[in-house]
Parts: C-alpha cells; sequence; structure tokens
C-alpha cells in the first residue's frame, strides 16, 4: 500500500491540493485571495523552468523571457477582442502559450544545434532576457487598441472574464482565483502525464547520459527542443495569466531580479519533482506576505534570504525531496537483490533465438571499413590513415599498448570523433559526416570504455529505453527488454537501480542495451574490465556467439580474454596499423612485444 501510494503521490497530493484550494476559495479575504492568486501563476511559471531544467537538464534563466512576451502577446490579444467576444481566457491562454513556444524553438535552435555546453547554455538564455528587459524599456507599439508604451508599460489589460460577449464583466478576486487554481491544475496534470509517457522517459535519459541516449539512436536534439518549446508555452500561458491577474504590464517583468526568483522556486520546493516549484512559490510568497505585515520590523528581506539560504542549504533536494527520502525509509528497498547478485550466466539458446530474429528483423551483419581514417587533436593524433575491414564470422580484436589510438578509432568509427579525413564505410553506406544516431539506425551498436547505464533508472528500464529506440512500440519493447534481461540471468534485478550495481553487473547491462538495438555491427571497448574470470568466461561466450549473427570488434587489454575469443587481431601503435594475425602469432612477433614492453626500435 505504501509503495504505491508512494508511486502515485505526484497525483494524489497535487489532487488534494487542488481540491483545499477550491473549497477555501469562497472564504477567503479577498485581497488575501488576489495575493495568493500570484503564488499560484509563480508556481506556473516555476514549473516551465523544473521541466527544462529538472528533467531536460537545462538551466534556463530564459523562462520570465517568455513568461513576459507571452504575457505581452496574450494581453494584446484580450484588449482587442474582449470587448466584443468576453472570455479572456479563450484568446490570450492559447496565443500565449503558442507565441512563449516559438520564442523557445528560436532560442532553442541556438543553443541545442550549436551543441552548447551547460554554462553557454544558461549564459546565452540569461543573456537574451537581459536583452529584452534593456529592449522593452523603450520599445512602443499599438497594436489595435492596444499601446505598448516602453516604461509606461500596457495597461487596459481586461481582467478574467469568464461569459462570452460585449456585456460580459470581469469576475472578482475569489473566482479568479479559482479560475486560476483550475487552469493550473489542468495544466501541471497534463504535464505529468507528458512527463510519464515514452517523450518523458527519454528527457530523462537525455538529462541522465546525453551521449548514451544518443548512442541508442534518439536524435536527441530533437527531443532537448520539444522539450524547451514546451516549457516555454508553459511560462507563455502563466505570462498571459499574470497580465489579466494584475491589468497592467512593464518591463520589470524581464528583470534579473523576476528571472533568478524562478530558480529558487524549484529548489526550495524540489528539482524534478514537478509539483515543487508551487510548493516553493507558497512557501516564498506566505513568507513575504507575512513578514511584509510588520512582524519584522522592516527586516523582510534579510531574514527571507537568510531562511531561503538555510532552506537551499539544508534541503539540497528542497522539501519535496526531503519528504521523498525520508518516506523511502519505510519502503522495502530493491537495491537489496544487487547486493545478493551472483555472476550473470548467459543462455546461450536464449542468445542464438534473439539474434536469428534480429537478423530476420533488421537484415543480415554489415561489413565495417575504414578507409585512411584520421582524426587529430591539436597535436596529437590518435587515428593516423587507419585502413581496415570487418565482417561478420569471427570477432575482431584491437589491441596496443596505452595510447595506441584503440579507443578513439572505435569513437571515429561510431561519431563521437569526427574525422578530419578519410572515410567510414558501413556495406556501401559511406556514413562518415552522418551523426551518432543516423549510424545506430543504420544497424551500428556500441558499448564505451565506461560502462554507461542510467544510473537513476532500474535495470528493466534501462533495457526497456534501449528496446523502444529500435522498436518504437510499447509492447515489443517490453517483450524484447525481459528477453535479454533473461539471457542475461538478472531477472532478479529487474527492480534494482542501475546506479546500485556492481562495475561489472554494469558492464552486463550496458552490453544488454547494445543486444536490445539488434545491431549489425557490434563495437565494444574494454568490455571485460572490472569482471571476474567466471564473467569473462561468459563474455567470450557471448561474444562468439554474436559474432556468427553480427560483426564483433572488440578493444581490449586482457590478451587472456582475447586468445579466448579465436578470432583476428590488430595491433594498433601510435594511431597507426601495425600488425595484425592471431594471438599466437601476434605474442611471437618481437615488434609487437617491443612496443608493448617499451623496448626497441618501434617504441
Amino acid at each position: 500500500m505504501f509503495e504505491k501510494l508512494h508511486k502515485n503521490a505526484g497525483l494524489i497530493f497535487p489532487a488534494l491540493a487542488t481540491i483545499i484550494a477550491l473549497a477555501l476559495s469562497g472564504t477567503l479575504n479577498p485581497y488575501l485571495a488576489f495575493v495568493a492568486t500570484s503564488w499560484v501563476i509563480f508556481g506556473l511559471l516555476g514549473l516551465s523552468l523544473d521541466v527544462a531544467w529538472g528533467r531536460g537538464g537545462l538551466l534556463s534563466l530564459a523562462q520570465t523571457a517568455f513568461y513576459g512576451l507571452g504575457g505581452y502577446f496574450g494581453a494584446v490579444i484580450a484588449i482587442n477582442l474582449a470587448p466584443s467576444s468576453g472570455m479572456t481566457l479563450v484568446w490570450a491562454l492559447p496565443s500565449a502559450a503558442v507565441f512563449g513556444a516559438l520564442i523557445a524553438v528560436a532560442l532553442g535552435y541556438v543553443i541545442f544545434y550549436a551543441r552548447m555546453g551547460e554554462l553557454q547554455s544558461t549564459i546565452l538564455s540569461y543573456t537574451f532576457t537581459l536583452l529584452l528587459w534593456s529592449v522593452a524599456q523603450s520599445f512602443k507599439l499599438d497594436v489595435g487598441e492596444a499601446r505598448i508604451g516602453g516604461d509606461n508599460g500596457l495597461s487596459n489589460i481586461p481582467g478574467i472574464i469568464l461569459g462570452f460577449g460585449s456585456e460580459a464583466k470581469k469576475i472578482g478576486p475569489n473566482e479568479a482565483f479559482a479560475t486560476v487554481v483550475v487552469v493550473t491544475a489542468a495544466v501541471y496534470f497534463f504535464t505529468r502525464w507528458l512527463m510519464r509517457s515514452n517523450f518523458g522517459k527519454i528527457v530523462d535519459c537525455i538529462r541522465i547520459d546525453i551521449e548514451k541516449t544518443e548512442l541508442l539512436g534518439y536524435d536527441i536534439r530533437k527531443y532537448q527542443l520539444l522539450n524547451f518549446a514546451y516549457s516555454g508555452a508553459v511560462a507563455g500561458l502563466s505570462g498571459a495569466l499574470f497580465a489579466l491577474w494584475a491589468n497592467y504590464l512593464n518591463p520589470s517583468i524581464f528583470s534579473v531580479q523576476e528571472a533568478l526568483l524562478v530558480p529558487i522556486y524549484v529548489l526550495v520546493g524540489g528539482l524534478g519533482t514537478l509539483a515543487g516549484p508551487f510548493l516553493g512559490a507558497l512557501i516564498i510568497g506566505g513568507l513575504s506576505f507575512w513578514l511584509g505585515g510588520g512582524v519584522a520590523g522592516g527586516q523582510t528581506t534579510l531574514i527571507l534570504g537568510t531562511t531561503l539560504i538555510l532552506l537551499v542549504m539544508f534541503l539540497q533536494n528542497g522539501f519535496l525531496g526531503a519528504l521523498d527520502t525520508l518516506w523511502k525509509k519505510f519502503l522495502a528497498d530493491p537495491n537489496d537483490a544487487a547486493r545478493s547478485a551472483g555472476a550473470v550466466k548467459i543462455d546461450t539458446e536464449v542468445l542464438d533465438s534473439i539474434l536469428e530474429e534480429a537478423a530476420a528483423q533488421a537484415g543480415p551483419a554489415k561489413n565495417l571499413s575504414t578507409d585512411e581514417a584520421f582524426k587529430r587533436f591539436g597535436g596529437v593524433i590518435p587515428v593516423n590513415k587507419v585502413s581496415l575491414d570487418f565482417a561478420s564470422g569471427r570477432p575482431y580484436s584491437l589491441i596496443g599498448p596505452n595510447g595506441a589510438g584503440k579507443s578513439s578509432f572505435l569513437k571515429t568509427c561510431v561519431g563521437i570523433y569526427r574525422p578530419e579525413g578519410g572515410k567510414i564505410l558501413l556495406d556501401k553506406d559511406d556514413i562518415t559526416k552522418m551523426a551518432i544516431f543516423e549510424r545506430v539506425h543504420k544497424g551500428m551498436g556500441v558499448k564505451n570504455q565506461k560502462p554507461q547505464v542510467f544510473g537513476e533508472n532500474t535495470v528493466m528500464e534501462n533495457l526497456w529505453i534501449a528496446a523502444f529506440a529500435r522498436t518504437r512500440d510499447t509492447v515489443q519493447a517490453d517483450k524484447t527488454a525481459t528477453r535479454i534481461l533473461w539471457m542475461l540471468g538478472m531477472e532478479e534485478q529487474k527492480a534494482v537501480q542501475a546506479s546500485a550495481l556492481s562495475h561489472g553487473q554494469q558492464q552486463w547491462l550496458d552490453i544488454g542495451m547494445v543486444l536490445c538495438l539488434a545491431p549489425r555491427v557490434v563495437l565494444l571497448d574494454e568490455p571485460a574490465a572490472g569482471m571476474t574470470n567466471e564473467e569473462t568466461r561468459e563474455l567470450s561466450l557471448l561474444v562468439r556467439t554474436l559474432a556468427k549473427h553480427t560483426t564483433v570488434v572488440v578493444v581490449e587489454h586482457d590478451m587472456e580474454f582475447v586468445r579466448t575469443l579465436e578470432g583476428h587481431v590488430t595491433v594498433l601503435h601510435q594511431g597507426e596499423f601495425f600488425a595484425e594475425g592471431d594471438i599466437e602469432t601476434l605474442r611471437a612477433n618481437d615488434a609487437v612485444l617491443d612496443i608493448y614492453l617499451g623496448r626497441g626500435e618501434h617504441v
């Protein structure tokens, strides 16, 4: 029962809060109802940031820009249409949401498609808001009956009108409070549904590990842009609500103080919780209202600032995050299964059937080849005109001393590194300039040197998100993920968080995610790292089985593991091809021993 209540807390408690707010709306003092309406609107603005930051991973300081622009746009629409048609919400809210989304798309396109870092993205969003604040102070424009007057702002904004026709009147503060609560609740519950949908799951994975999400075949920039656009729509809608509530707008809506208050709402309430920004706005607004009543003796700003600093310092996940942590102490810990897990055992019969089905669905194995692939980092050349060919039937191993360019070669093949010269071919397709996710769609599957799993998600959720990337079908993704889970022998760990797994188990989970993609070419970078001897033997069996159905390339330092693969071995040295053959022949090659032992002319 407690587990079910915990799982649905984001639905149950906001619903109760909505019911209580509506029940109190008729009994509140009109002035308090008027002020409390602004707290709800600020919470909705905070929700827009939580979508972009808490779920999408981008600390956007442009939310007040979308908020202000949405407010101005929605107000202009309302001023011109309300006198004849009434019902300001019908005109102002949708138009403001669309306008906010469009502005967010324009800014987001620059941020995401230019591949900006987190800091640069935050600075650009903040700069955009400051520019708007500067422009708004002198910007003047007449749009029909609406007059934007620069510093004088925009006045004569009709309030919240629910009736239709020219005779419809503005509603009072108590009714306005109830109306804003209903609109806000509708947006919150839709946002919660969206963030729990397949779209939201992908957005969460992008936040946790952006590179891994693209390696699964997702067009991450498209999802980032759509998520940011939605956050802009929510901000624009909240701006229109604010304009109708206040009946007046001025450039201060774009000010630095307003921009920095929004992250505080989110942090105080709980980052990534969606409901947290409403609690944060209520706490901050309520404290300001109470302290402003004279109880603080003129020290309102000092007391409020100190309180906020203490809250952020000691409740690092905000109020709702702290409550969630406390709640979990009374629930059974599913991660206990990770501590009692034995070694992973591969079911080769299941693996063979999975690979045969994959070949039937995705086609036969593909050949991977490079033609003088070249990659430079300043004066360092980790991949120096390497030409290699890989085909199915037997495993291929890349070996060489540290710094030989093995991992760099694999990353060049998959697109993590863009080569300055040469070609990468998948069968006859030139994939040299393709994005990572496009190469995955062509049939590549990659496990990097460090295991990349979504630590906040369970084992099953990790496998599911990988399977869904290929199938785009919820039911088929369930089936594929379940089969891979059983093939790995990890069914008892399905509900365990990936971060609770040992290093070796995370390696297996990462390999399982690659298999969910049904790749035609599999690239494995040091897959045996962190595994026990027993697990390494299982891994060798898996790689040899894979090679019967796909093209497999393994980078590995463990020579004994490479020997058990019984495949073709290529030695790289200083970014160049050095030697090739079977492992026993290479072990007897003095030139190869020279570069490994640091002796002789080849070093």
